[in-house]
């Protein structure tokens, strides 16, 4: 529930509010963005700091769930996050993106992993494998950027 409600705050805030539009500009090039007027400074706070939130956030889910502290479960969740959001359509180099795209990877990325789990390859190679992902879609994401150059 808490995801659905945080997807839809960030779609609305991302979408229909000028500090998106700005968080978009600054992205995409922050000393045009500074040039326009939009303070990239504070942006960039304000993005480092919901950021934080949201990863304290779901930390103290997290714990909540496994009723313990450890890092363990969660060593690949960052190559897993990247992966989602490359796949979902956002550029690693800013400006472009949206949440919904997001989310799809972030569907596409569970569903394969929960797929190679469950034909019982071993947790090295499925990490291996989602390298592989990440790789593929960064390599697509230049040729689209050259292609719509």
């Amino acid at each position: 529930m808490f995801m659905l409600a945080l997807f839809v705050v960030a779609w609305y805030l991302l979408r229909r509010t000028a500090w998106g539009r700005h968080v978009y500009a600054t992205g995409d090039d922050r000393e045009a963005a500074r040039l326009v007027g939009i303070r990239t400074n504070r942006v960039l706070m304000s993005v480092y700091i919901g950021s934080g939130l949201i990863c304290g956030i779901a930390g103290w889910l997290w714990t909540s769930r496994i009723g313990t502290v450890s890092p363990k479960p969660l060593e690949n969740a960052n190559l897993d996050s990247i992966t989602a959001v490359v796949i979902g359509g956002t550029s690693l180099f800013g400006g472009r993106g949206n949440v919904f795209g997001s989310l799809l990877g972030a569907l596409i990325v569970g569903v394969f992993d929960s797929g190679l789990s469950q034909a019982g390859v071993e947790p090295l190679w499925r990490t291996f494998a989602i390298g592989v992902l990440v790789i593929v879609a960064v390599a697509m994401d230049q040729w689209i950027r050259r292609v719509a150059a």
